[in-house]
């Protein structure tokens, strides 16, 4: 049994750009093409990140933070199941709380999206929620 990679991440960069959203609570579609983007969250209203299909999304990596105290940011991986993170190894949509400062890494190898989560609120109040 092999340790080694399927997928390798060493040649993208860790951030590439940063996309705000609008004041909005205008959904976005993520692609493949947006892997290193760091989105910030600015609706005051919960604003919700499609991912790409699996498949599209090997290899590639989305960071998402919440620059509001009213919004949520909700990600939904596209595809039924297949969300790891926040406590559930089967999720499909994972959902920030609404503190500025909460942030996803959300990593994907075409078979799982990893979501590597953290909550803005200074003490362990702040907590992400999974969605089946």
């Amino acid at each position: 049994m092999s340790n080694a990679p399927d997928v390798l991440l060493g040649l993208v960069p860790f951030i590439r750009a940063v996309v705000r959203s609008s004041a909005s609570a205008t959904a976005t579609t993520v692609t493949a093409d947006d892997s290193g983007t760091l989105f910030v969250q600015m609706s005051t209203s919960d604003h919700t990140y499609t991912l790409p299909t699996l498949a599209l999304g090997a290899g590639k990596h989305w960071i998402f933070f919440n620059g509001q105290t009213t919004g949520k940011i909700v990600i939904t991986g596209g595809t039924t199941d297949k969300i790891i993170g926040v406590d559930d190894l089967t999720g499909d949509t994972i959902t920030s709380d609404a503190v500025a400062g909460s942030a996803a890494i959300i990593i994907c190898d075409g078979t799982w999206y990893y979501a590597i989560t953290t909550s803005g609120a200074p003490t362990t109040a702040g907590v992400w929620t999974v969605s089946s």
